[in-house]
């Protein structure tokens, strides 16, 4: 599970990163490749979270969680 996480890890802040250029962009081109970049990278972690059952996509707080409710 470690380089699949790795994998997620890494085209999160390739998203990030073409989210930050696309803002500071001088031309419509520049920023409208740039956004395309960064939702193929969305894309391909949704895909590959739906893929995955086990993936870590979030901050937990737990190990457990109630479920409908109860402790």
């Amino acid at each position: 599970m470690g380089q699949y996480q790795h994998d997620i890890d890494e085209l999160a802040r390739m998203e990030r990163i073409c989210l930050e250029l696309a803002g500071q962009a001088t031309t419509a081109e520049e920023r409208a490749g740039l956004l395309v970049t960064a939702n193929n990278c969305r894309a391909e972690i949704s895909d590959r979270e739906s893929s995955n059952r086990f993936a870590n996509t979030g901050a937990h707080t737990g190990l457990f969680q109630s479920v409908d409710g109860l402790p």
